[in-house]
Parts: C-alpha cells; sequence; structure tokens
C-alpha cells in the first residue's frame, strides 16, 4: 500500500490505493484543514513535497481552484512563493504511490 508522509512530522499513513487523500487520513485520525470538501474552496490545498507524480492528474474542478489560490499567492506573497510548489487539494488529490505532504494556508 502507498505511504502518505506529513512533512516535518513523524507521522506516516498506509493508505489504499485510489482513495482520496483526505478522506484516507481523516479515517486514520489525522485531521487535514478542510472546507466544503468538494474542491471547490481551497481550505484543504496542501504542497506536495515529494512524489507528486503519485497523485491521479487533477480533476477540472480541482485545476480551477489551484489555479485560483496560485493568484492569490502570487497577488499576496509574490511569484516566488509559489515558483517551485506542487499545490493540490486533499480532498479532491487520489493516491497512487507514495507521497509526502505539509498543509498550506
Amino acid at each position: 500500500m502507498p505511504i502518505v508522509s506529513i512533512k516535518d512530522t513523524n507521522l506516516t499513513f498506509e493508505v489504499p490505493e485510489g482513495e482520496i487523500l483526505f478522506d484516507a487520513l481523516n479515517e486514520r485520525g489525522h485531521k487535514l484543514p478542510h472546507g466544503c470538501l468538494s474542491g471547490s474552496c481551497g481550505a484543504c490545498r496542501i504542497e506536495v513535497c515529494a512524489g507528486k507524480e503519485n497523485l491521479q492528474e487533477p480533476s477540472v474542478v480541482e485545476e480551477n481552484t489551484i489555479c485560483a489560490l496560485k493568484d492569490e499567492y502570487i497577488k499576496n506573497q509574490g511569484q516566488d512563493f509559489i515558483r517551485n510548489r506542487e499545490i493540490r487539494l486533499s480532498c479532491r488529490a487520489k493516491v497512487r504511490g507514495d507521497v509526502t505532504i505539509t498543509p498550506l494556508k
């Protein structure tokens, strides 16, 4: 089973392949920030620190929300903040292999 690790912690979770990241961690007792859980609000945004290729490609809904989040980050923190960051939504991202993540604010 794939392993999901939380950066800068000792937390790791075995999760079934194909499971939504937020649901998998929630079922294992780890709470990530969230809002609507449908991919529209962006409250569940995470940075994928390693293993971005091990998440299913973003859906149109997730991609639209990520674009809006990136625009907000550029406006408030500058282009450098997002330059090398892989932003995803934990409520939409499906796990296919090992990943390391950290919640974003």
